[in-house]
């Protein structure tokens, strides 16, 4: 609006003894939604008319977007955890790069790439050309930390990133199920997300289940240490690091944050063991993502804070739903500025 209008318009409330409003664009929740028969396979055809959505118990007026009507565009951070005791993961992880871009944001979407370890690395920032997704993926490296991956901080940092992101925000996290060593708690990581309107999903591993059937060049390097004294116990078998297994099996009672992340912003979690596995995560994620609901509603602002959201189909009780469970708005959000 030019400054020609807007001093009519405080001229003409004046003349009125009006005081001016000023519209601030109304913020729009997206609320991706995968619905499925009992057998798991996608339901396509439904419409706006089909669904109901409570934002904190309250029905709203939605809109849908799906395949049908064209999907808005994708944004994807891919989050791949580096450190050291992940390498045997990585060798099958590097195969990945060229499926993203085909099976998953498609030729309009965009990707990044972004490692963590003991330190957070932008690989390749948002990018829709293919060749230089698959080259960031293709040249993941293990760091020479082997024990820390700061998951949580990770999340955060690609959330804020993600702000100005316009269209369907994503985060795909390829690592352990659990964090290891960040100072961002994991209330707060849900919370960037949810902020932000980010789907999560995930492709977990065992660093240590992934180890036992890999090559020795593959595993990190052991620091040498002096014979076993058979004094100490029994020795340990070849190639099978037991104080790393009774140490992961200790974390196991730890937030799987893979999980809880995922459901919570309504993700999936694809696990996986072997090369194949992985590339099965991918063909699954991008199946997924093509065949969703995207609803829309318009954001509440009168009341800060998180807001529970509840998606169902009144009229078909036997399909099963999957959609994120909240979203958040902050104290200073508001429809309407009044001077």
């Amino acid at each position: 609006m030019g400054r020609l209008a807007v001093c009519v318009l405080v001229l003409q409330a004046w003349l009125t003894g009006q005081q001016p409003s000023f519209r601030v664009q109304a913020k729009v929740v997206q609320v991706p939604v995968t619905v499925t028969e009992r057998h798991g396979r996608s339901v396509s055809g439904l419409k706006a008319d089909d669904f109901k959505v409570l934002d904190d118990g309250q029905e709203q007026p939605i809109t849908v977007d799906d395949l049908g009507t064209g999907l808005p565009r994708i944004s994807l951070a891919i989050l791949v955890q580096t450190s050291g005791i992940s390498m045997p993961a990585l060798k099958k992880i590097r195969r990945i790069g060229s499926m993203v871009v085909p099976l998953v944001i498609g030729s309009h979407g965009e990707a990044a790439v972004v490692t963590f370890d003991n330190k957070i690395t932008w690989l390749q920032d948002f990018t829709s050309d293919d060749d230089k997704i698959a080259a960031a993926v293709n040249n993941l490296k293990a760091s020479p930390v082997s024990d820390q991956a700061r998951m949580l901080d990770a999340i955060v940092d690609a959330a804020a990133h993600m702000e100005p992101v316009q269209g369907r925000k994503m985060l795909l996290l390829i690592s352990e199920s659990r964090d290891r060593g960040s100072e961002t708690k994991f209330q707060e990581a849900l919370k960037a997300v949810e902020a932000q309107g980010i789907e999560v999903f995930g492709a977990h591993y065992s660093a240590f289940a992934t180890s036992l059937g890999a090559k020795p060049k593959d595993l990190p390097q052991q620091p040498s240490s002096p014979p076993e004294d058979p004094t100490d116990g029994p020795p340990s078998a070849p190639g099978i690091d037991f104080t790393a297994m009774v140490w992961e099996i200790g974390r196991l009672g730890k937030t799987n944050a893979v999980q809880a992340l995922t459901r919570a912003t309504g993700g999936i979690d694809y696990p996986f063991l072997k090369e194949r596995g992985i590339e099965s995560s991918i063909g699954k994620l991008g199946a997924e993502v093509q065949n969703q609901y995207i609803l829309s509603f318009p954001q509440r602002q009168d009341t800060p804070g998180m807001h529970q959201i509840m998606v169902s189909l009144p009229d078909l009780p036997g399909l099963e739903i999957r959609a994120r469970r909240g979203y958040w708005v902050e104290t200073n959000g508001s429809f309407w500025l009044r001077k």
